[in-house]
């Protein structure tokens, strides 16, 4: 199974590829660590935008997108932009999205601390939220 972790924020979708065979996580080498939402305003931004996620998809033949779900009120509050991108790709034909709050990301972390860092995965430190949020997913699947 193939899983790609997403972490929205304002201005782009955050990405993290992996694979999860017979139980054996893998953290998979992909083109773009992240997707920019250029002209958030407009629906040919968000077109676009939705192009790229869907190329990205095919290419790798991803099963399931798993987004990192955002609050919709109070200080920690997602984005505009966040949300519109969240449509964009659950609105893809033939692509299952997930959401993952971040209250169970954490107690599944609590619960299966990982013994690697981001740099040891050759993931960045900002791609951190977009993989725990897969290997929360992937965890749930084993």
């Amino acid at each position: 199974m193939n899983l790609l972790g997403v972490d929205l924020n304002n201005k782009e979708a955050v990405l993290c590829l992996m694979s999860l065979d017979n139980g054996l996580f893998n953290v998979k080498e992909c083109r773009t660590r992240g997707i920019e939402l250029r002209k958030g305003d407009s629906s040919e931004g968000i077109q676009a935008f939705q192009f790229q996620v869907k190329k990205l998809i095919e290419d790798y033949k991803i099963d399931t997108v798993v987004i990192k779900q955002r609050m919709t009120k109070g200080k920690f509050a997602g984005s505009a932009n966040s949300f519109k991108m969240e449509a964009a790709i659950q609105l893809l034909a033939d692509v299952k999205v997930e959401l993952i709050p971040n209250t169970e990301i954490k107690e599944t972390l609590k619960k299966n601390p990982l013994e690697y860092q981001m740099k040891d995965l050759e993931l960045r430190q900002f791609q951190e939220s977009a993989f725990n949020t897969a290997y929360c997913y992937a965890l749930r699947q084993v």
